[in-house]
């Protein structure tokens, strides 16, 4: 299929060509989640040539969105998520079809979302395990890459499962094997398995605010190098049968991570231990004094009273 706005991408040849080009034009991306890496990612996609997208998400923009997201302006605050992100994208891309699923990712829904989408990105939130369990299941059964990438602190880390690898999400979230999804709704979840890469700087505080049933903190870097690090990553699988000489995406268990506050990147290989590690470091560091102090614990007590 023809490109609809040539013009608009001359400058991307400088790093890829027009074979490439078109392809990634023809390619669906669908994304569960909009509010925050999910929404910045899409936006990336379709500057650098991404013409149909599938989103999901039920909720609405509120005040709180508008640390991380350009979308949740404050003309934009009780608007749904999915609708915005389809106006955005349409305002860079007019030509973009963009498929919203306003009720979220569901039992109903979502082998109807997936049935053509060539990637799937997973930005549901990790304290809902059902709905990420059954977005990873319906990827394997369509044998389309699952990329799951997050915001930590001034740093991202991105991977992917692999439809026809035994490494599973459910494997790397230590989810039994065909459990049903009502018993996967009642575990919680284990950030050793998906956080391999913990911030030094972080505040100690704010891990046990996490503990204790907080949000997960985001800010607007984080963000941004999510999109950058995930878009990147979504191009290296949409263009995969196009450009040989390309590089491999990140397979779990592996993950690719970035980090803007001290300059750290690469690829951990052994996810868990890098956790522990990484945690001990943020620990010691945090009672010693070392790290700025937040106020996350507070400000959480704040918001719900």
């Amino acid at each position: 299929m023809a490109l609809s706005n040539p013009e608009a991408y001359h400058r991307n040849y400088g790093f890829w060509n027009e074979p490439t080009q078109e392809g990634l034009s023809n390619k669906k991306v669908l994304i569960g989640g909009v509010g925050g890496d999910g929404f910045q990612l899409g936006v990336k996609l379709a500057m650098m040539g991404v013409e149909r997208f599938g989103a999901a998400d039920p909720e609405v923009f509120e005040i709180e969105n508008s640390n991380r997201v350009f979308g949740a302006t404050t003309a934009n605050n009780g608007r749904y998520k999915a609708e915005v992100f389809k106006e955005t994208i349409q305002a860079i891309r007019p030509n973009a079809k963009v498929d919203i699923y306003l009720d979220g990712v569901t039992e109903d829904n979502v082998e109807e979302m997936m049935h053509d989408a060539d990637l799937s990105l997973d930005e549901t939130e990790l304290t809902y395990l059902n709905v990420g369990t059954m977005f990873a299941r319906e990827a394997r059964k369509r044998e389309i890459p699952n990329l799951l990438v997050m915001n930590i602190g001034f740093a991202s880390i991105a991977t992917s499962f692999d439809p026809h690898s035994k490494y599973t999400f459910e494997k790397m979230m230590g989810i039994p094997k065909d459990m049903p999804l009502d018993e996967v709704a009642d575990m919680s979840v284990d950030f050793s398995r998906v956080l391999p890469y913990v911030p030094n700087y972080a505040d100690l505080s704010t891990l046990f605010a996490v503990q204790e049933g907080a949000s997960l903190p985001s800010i607007s870097p984080g963000v941004d190098i999510a999109s950058a690090l995930g878009s990147t990553e979504a191009f290296l699988h949409l263009t995969a049968g196009i450009n040989k000489r390309a590089r491999q995406p990140t397979w779990s268990p592996k993950f690719r991570y970035m980090d803007a506050y001290n300059g750290k990147s690469g690829t951990i290989n052994f996810p868990r231990v890098s956790h522990y590690l990484g945690l001990a470091a943020m620990a010691s560091r945090s009672q010693m004094g070392l790290n700025p102090r937040a106020s996350y614990r507070q400000a959480e007590r704040d918001a719900r009273s």
